[in-house]
């Protein structure tokens, strides 16, 4: 069920780890209604970032990253969602220190390959399996 929420996460509303795209522009990394037009469709990008990763990212972690998704948000920033397996229990936002670094080195492998590929910017949550946040960070 998790994963069908993380497929079409625009459908599955508020969860506790990302809120649904309503939030002010105050709160940097999520797509702002208030701004004219709509947040832009999920868009794959597992393969080019793996890829990425196999080449240029720490060792392994490529193997934890399940699933890649990128969209537009009105303004021109951009969001992205990590699936990874770090997290099993599902214990978001309460994980254990060795997990959250191993979330937050995807987080950073993320930016560095979009900063270095496309230069542009937004912000990357690193999520489990129930579509918590276990890393955000912005590029």
């Amino acid at each position: 069920m998790a994963l069908a929420c993380l497929l079409t996460l625009v459908a599955c509303g508020e969860d506790a780890g990302h809120p649904k795209a309503t939030t002010t522009a105050t709160e940097p990394g999520t797509c702002d209604e208030s701004k004219p037009g709509a947040p832009g469709a999920w868009k794959p990008v597992l393969t080019e970032f793996r890829s990425y990763l196999e080449t240029s990212g720490p060792a392994g972690v490529q193997d934890h990253v399940k699933d890649a998704k990128l969209r537009d948000c009105p303004g021109g920033d951009r969001e992205a969602n990590i699936l990874t397996d770090y997290d099993p229990h599902l214990d978001a936002p309460d994980v254990d220190t060795e997990t959250k670094e191993k979330a937050d080195q995807v987080a950073q492998a993320f930016t560095e390959w979009r900063d270095q590929k496309f230069h542009d910017e937004g912000w990357v949550y690193v999520i489990n399996g129930a579509v918590e946040t276990v890393s955000k960070r912005a590029w």
